[in-house]
């Protein structure tokens, strides 16, 4: 079988098009009054689908078309098999993002077809049928790209072991020079934290406040998959439902040695947990962390 790149060039072009119309029209489906905005993504989409569809959609089809001419019976359905096949690949290197390259994918291969119909002598109840079962597979294969990044995305992987009964702000601080390593539980990274006063914030109900310093280097890339739990004297753990957590930021700052110090800082609740709690935290913690973290800028903390 002859193999012609440039019969992939129209293809190309028109489902370029239409994968950015389809997410403009969606953008002012969405939001009205922000057409300006749409037009702006519009761009983006048109250069990153046109990236995707000439660089990467020409040689995926011309793949296509030749394995596909092997079984003329199925040709149609294995070729879209194939399209979408390496649009999902994709998701090995812009994760989420497959699911854009999956629709452009799939745009390729009906554009490319229908360029093709004339050479055809497939029947259009057996296209509607064959494209029918391609969108059923499609979502079956959609559905495999969360679970591929799920297992391929790093994790943070982090137990919080906090004292019993706590309410505050947590910080966490990497890379102090004179303390102890964090210690591994299986896949796990284990933060004790530990209750101490802050003298600026003495008879004041966030007067106490929880601290882990450790040397090990600041580890903040990768999916959130920690776990929380309350410790008592026994060293009895009792988990934190996630609700009573708001994570909160990563930061860094240059401590009394000159050395840059990361953090990370987080609030824990027993008595206000709930969505709110979770999402925005509370406003008299931040002032507590913000209060910490004024006073660790300045202490010596190795």
């Amino acid at each position: 079988m002859k193999l012609d790149s440039s019969s992939k060039l129209k293809p190309a072009f028109y489902s370029t098009l239409t994968f950015a119309g389809i997410f403009f029209v969606a953008g002012v489906i969405e939001s009205p009054s922000n057409i300006l905005g749409s037009i702006m993504y519009i761009q983006v989409f048109l250069l990153y689908g046109g990236i995707g569809n000439f660089v990467y959609g020409i040689p995926v089809s011309l793949l296509s078309d030749y394995l596909s001419s092997k079984l003329p019976k199925f040709r149609f359905i294995l070729a879209g098999l194939i399209h979408l096949f390496f649009g999902v690949l994709t998701v090995f290197i812009i994760h989420g993002l497959a699911y854009f390259a999956m629709v452009a994918a799939f745009l390729f291969f009906l554009f490319d077809e229908w360029q093709k119909r004339k050479n055809n002598s497939i029947s259009k109840k057996w296209v509607s049928i064959n494209v029918f079962i391609l969108l059923c597979l499609s979502v079956g294969m959609g559905a495999l790209i969360p679970l591929i990044v799920s297992s391929t995305e790093e994790k943070t992987n982090n137990i919080y072991l906090i004292p019993e009964g706590y309410e505050g702000t947590i910080i966490t601080l990497y890379n102090v020079a004179n303390h102890p390593q964090l210690k591994k539980e299986g896949e796990y990274t284990i933060i004790p934290v530990e209750a101490t006063n802050l003298e600026a914030l003495k008879d004041t109900e966030i007067y106490q406040y929880g601290i882990a310093i450790t040397s090990t280097p600041e580890q903040n890339d990768g999916v959130i998959n920690d776990q929380y739990y309350y410790v008592d004297s026994e060293g009895k753990r009792t988990p934190i439902e996630e609700t009573c957590i708001s994570i909160g930021s990563y930061g860094a700052f240059t401590g009394e040695s000159e050395k840059e110090v990361g953090y990370q800082s987080l609030q824990v609740t027993n008595s206000e947990c709930g969505e709110d709690f979770m999402l925005d935290g509370k406003e008299i913690y931040s002032i507590q962390k913000d209060e910490v973290l004024k006073y660790l800028s300045t202490a010596s903390l190795e």
